[in-house]
């Protein structure tokens, strides 16, 4: 949810573990009221959104950081540009997305925020909505179903194209959820340590405009860490919609593209989820790979990037689709877009995404532990240990960021922040790690309970029918 990736991304671990179930009690509006402060912080901000004084706000708010995005002219905080990797695809474009769609995204995700972290008494008497915020933040629990469309008008009426449109976005975003967060976090963190590095021997105007980059795609890369320490990302998401796939064929469901989606079994593309990924040595110190776009030392990448590579043979190969011929490989390659744009396949990834959030995991960071329970997305407040580990995680990187901009260096090292990402899970009384976890208790879970309870199949037939294909994945149209 935007509020948990806004509250990572402004305040200090010990203030988000002060907000948690577990932290100290005290009176709304009191000293340590947190959630009242932020909540204030972003009435403030979306009060008159394009004439924010920044210094001002500074002073009122100690510690607070804030960018002023080039293209809009928006005046937001780190942690609202953590947010926005959920609606644009790279940090490039939320860097030159227009006023015309910025600005009510932005108040549309305050307007959703404060209302989320105000008392439930008051969530009942009225969402309020801020000048120039879009409609469904004032939807309550339908909200996130009509962000979707909502949002997508929005980027139709500014022009922008099908595949940079938020359905298409969120179609890509198996970058989201590991093992591809923690190489997308990787690899962005590193280039904004790049550009800083960069800024220090370029010309002034250069240098301004390097040292915003910096910021902005270390935001951007500090939202997939976030997502890193979310019990419903831990799931690999391409993985679950292979999975999916197969489950339909032996239940004998019919479904649009049942045919072309077949080949999309793990079956018969087995290194499509990157099975490989969840061995993080290779991009250990020193290694260039992690440097590259999506931070593996080999395909597949994320869809995201995958998308984003140049050419159509690129996408192809960035995929990790086989094929024994090159017209084998774009059968597939139709098929692997088809797959990504399906409402139906990519409903299997949402069910088991909420049950896991809904119900916690206990993790670790290596074989040795020690173990800890994290929450997910709407339970980050539930608290305990992994609620501090996320924090901890995401004040650790945006420590380093500010360290090399303010003395061109910094004691906190990239590698050492991601060792700290979980990669094993308890399972039976022990931890085993993410790869086995999917290859058992994951996949058991999905085939015994999820895929086929009543309500999964409930929905199946509503996305069948209403939404055969969600999405446009690439610019790359028909194949041949």
């Amino acid at each position: 949810m935007a509020w948990e990736h806004c509250l990572l991304g402004d305040l200090a671990p010990e203030d988000v573990q002060a907000m948690t179930a577990s932290g100290p009690r005290c009176p709304p509006g009191g000293e340590a009221d947190h959630a009242s402060t932020y909540r204030g912080l972003l009435e403030r901000l979306g009060r008159d959104p394009r004439r924010v004084d920044e210094e001002r706000l500074r002073a009122e708010y100690p510690g607070l950081e804030t960018v002023r995005l080039p293209g809009s002219g928006l005046v937001v905080t780190l942690g609202e540009l953590n947010v926005l990797p959920d609606y644009l695809g790279s940090p490039a474009e939320i860097e030159t997305a227009p006023p015309a769609f910025l600005g009510p995204l932005i108040q549309s995700v305050r307007s959703w925020n404060i209302a989320e972290l105000s008392p439930a008494a008051e969530r009942r008497t009225g969402r309020p909505r801020l000048p120039g915020s879009l409609r469904y933040p004032r939807l309550g629990g339908l909200a996130e179903i009509a962000e979707v469309a909502s949002v997508d008008m929005l980027g139709r009426r500014c022009g922008f194209a099908p595949p940079n449109r938020y359905s298409s976005v969120l179609a890509r975003n198996a970058g989201h959820f590991v093992p591809f967060s923690w190489y997308r976090w990787l690899s962005f963190h590193l280039l904004a340590r790049e550009l800083i590095e960069r800024s220090a021997s370029a010309a002034a105007a250069d240098r301004d405009v390097l040292r915003r980059r910096a910021r902005i795609w270390a935001c951007y890369a500090d939202h997939f860490l976030q997502d890193s320490f979310a019990a419903g990302h831990q799931i690999n998401k391409t993985l679950v919609m292979q999975w999916y796939i197969e489950w339909l064929a032996d239940a004998g469901v019919s479904f649009p593209y049942r045919d072309v989606l077949a080949d999309m079994t793990v079956a018969r593309q087995p290194l499509l989820h990157g099975p490989g990924h969840y061995d993080r040595t290779p991009a250990g110190p020193g290694d260039a790979a992690a440097r590259r776009i999506g931070g593996v030392p080999r395909p597949p990448w994320d869809p995201q990037d995958m998308a984003d590579a140049p050419t159509l043979e690129h996408r192809i190969a960035a995929s990790g689709l086989t094929g024994h011929s090159d017209r084998e490989l774009r059968a597939a390659y139709t098929a692997y877009l088809t797959m990504l744009g399906s409402g139906t396949i990519q409903f299997a990834t949402k069910v088991a995404h909420d049950y896991l959030n809904e119900r916690s995991l206990v993790v670790s960071s290596g074989a040795t532990g020690p173990p800890f329970r994290l929450h997910g997305d709407r339970t980050l407040l539930a608290g305990g240990e992994g609620t501090l580990r996320a924090a901890q995680a995401a004040a650790a990187s945006r420590q380093a960021i500010s360290e090399l901009l303010r003395y061109g260096e910094t004691e906190v090292e990239s590698w050492e922040i991601f060792a700290g990402f979980p990669d094993h899970v308890e399972q039976d009384g022990r931890l085993v790690t993410l790869r086995e976890w999917h290859r058992t208790g994951l996949r058991d879970l999905c085939f015994g309970k999820l895929f086929g309870h009543w309500s999964t199949r409930a929905v199946r037939r509503f996305m069948s029918s209403a939404f055969r294909q969600l999405a446009t994945i690439t610019a790359d149209g028909e194949l041949p």
